[in-house]
């Protein structure tokens, strides 16, 4: 799915410019990355709340058209954050990262679970510890996500991130020892057991 927005370059900065855009439905934004210049945009809230709706967790590429001055640019772009309103819960302000596509680049992927544990057919419980993991990859390889089989995951046991490592197409950044989802005895277990242990 092509992923587009089309955004405009603004001239005006500041809290007053800003509350001005809101009203008008727009969102202040801007779009910089290593070899860019920094430039100030608005892009229109509906469109936005859209897109990231659609887009979810998953870290991809967006092709944002920048219009001004009677021209418009196509940029391959990375939402780096998004700013929203504690209380009205609407868009205050969107970053844009222009990415470099020869460049290897860390973006966030959701993890996916794969089969049932034998632990859980025990009485166990899944755990996710991780729901998101760090991947290097080109822009234009950044995956959907980070699938993981569990299904010979047993009581007591967990599944690291340098497991993981030997399984997937791609680098994973985070810590090796890091434990991205584990089984654990069902809530009581540990009780009567040693209730037994004392009969």
């Amino acid at each position: 799915m092509d992923i587009e927005l089309v955004a405009q370059t603004r001239t005006k900065s500041g809290k007053g410019p800003a509350r001005a855009l809101r009203r008008n439905e727009m969102v202040p934004a801007v779009l910089y990355g290593p070899k860019a210049e920094t430039v100030s945009l608005s892009v229109p809230r509906q469109r936005l709340e859209r897109l990231l709706r659609d887009m979810g967790e998953e870290s991809k590429l967006l092709r944002l058209t920048v219009e001004g001055d009677g021209t418009a640019e196509m940029k391959q772009v990375l939402i780096r954050e998004v700013q929203v309103h504690p209380v009205r819960r609407r868009f205050l302000h969107v970053d844009f990262y222009e990415v470099p596509l020869d460049h290897p680049i860390v973006v966030e992927v959701p993890v996916e679970l794969l089969g049932e544990p034998v632990g859980v057919k025990k009485g166990g419980t899944l755990n996710l510890i991780q729901r998101m993991l760090s991947v290097r990859c080109l822009p234009g390889e950044i995956p959907e996500k980070v699938q993981v089989d569990v299904s010979k995951l047993d009581i007591g046991s967990s599944i690291q991130v340098e497991q993981l490592r030997t399984i997937v197409p791609f680098e994973l950044t985070d810590d090796g020892g890091m434990a991205v989802v584990n089984v654990v005895a069902p809530e009581g277990a540990g009780k009567e057991d040693a209730e037994a242990a004392e009969e």
